[in-house]
């Protein structure tokens, strides 16, 4: 079931909730109930749908591998410039101080204190590459990120679901079924060359919504906007919120409910079944 609200109709759910007057339209620059609910709306959503893994905005995607600067190496041992005080260093320079390793963010001189540097941001601290007996360094520890493969994620993620869900060895046996997978910006970093994803979206038709999560925006907006509008020090929009947090919670509980996980069955696997199926003398 999805809704047949429009974003104008969401806000003056949220503007009744409040007791502040409806509006004609989202866009209404002289009214100060449009500009407020206007100014919150996307916020309100994206907030809301960051919340749990929303089955109404559900989509999949197949990511574009992004290549990574690999941690400079000489004869298989990684090569990195011991930190020193009061010294010039370009953008992109390995950098050891104790037994980590770090990168320079952009050039830039240092001071006379390592911690000082790394807290204005001028460094950011790498995986040291681990060494593997059998095969040397390892190649996921021959990035800065600890992981082999990185890939951007789509324009429209808001939260990520699964990672090869289709070929995780966990799959199939009720569990989630999600590679390992590591989230640092834009970025998700994986074991797997080929990677693909469940995520929620940001989904701006209001119509495929499911009417839970119009009601839990509709809540959330109206917190956002209720102490701009009513002027109650706060009074209104604590009220709000209390009433959100419920409403969430029964939501994501239904919302829950609405999926089950692919479960392996051993006997209509087995080749005995296989054969009473494909063959006529099984």
């Amino acid at each position: 079931m999805f809704s047949t609200l429009s974003p104008t109709d969401i806000a003056n759910s949220a503007l009744s909730k409040i007791g502040a007057q409806s509006i004609q339209s989202l866009t209404d620059l002289s009214n100060a109930s449009a500009i407020a609910c206007n100014n919150n709306f996307q916020l309100s959503f994206e907030t809301v749908a960051r919340a749990t893994r929303w089955n109404c905005l559900m989509t999949t995607a197949v990511l574009t591998e992004v290549p990574q600067t690999p941690l400079p190496t000489q004869g298989g041992t990684p090569v990195s410039i011991p930190w020193a005080p009061y010294t010039y260093y370009a953008a992109n320079v390995y950098l050891s101080y104790g037994n980590a390793i770090y990168t320079t963010e952009y050039a830039y001189t240092s001071s006379g204190n390592f911690t000082n540097d790394l807290t204005t941001g001028a460094l950011v601290q790498a995986d040291y590459p681990d060494y593997n007996a059998f095969g040397g360094y390892t190649n996921a520890a021959s990035y800065p990120s600890g992981w082999p493969y990185a890939f951007a994620l789509p324009s429209d993620f808001i939260l990520l679901d699964t990672v090869n869900a289709n070929t995780s060895e966990d799959a199939g046996y009720g569990n989630a079924g999600s590679d390992e997978y590591e989230i640092m910006g834009q970025l998700v970093y994986t074991n797997t060359q080929q990677t693909s994803i469940k995520y929620v979206s940001n989904n701006q038709d209001t119509t495929r919504w499911d009417p839970l999560f119009v009601d839990c925006v509709t809540y959330k907006l109206a917190s956002m906007v209720a102490t701009a509008l009513r002027q109650d020090g706060g009074q209104t929009e604590g009220a709000m919120l209390s009433i959100y947090k419920q409403v969430l919670g029964q939501a994501i509980t239904k919302n829950a409910g609405e999926k089950m996980p692919n479960r392996f069955n051993p006997i209509n696997s087995s080749r005995f079944v296989a054969s009473r199926w494909y063959f006529s003398n099984g």
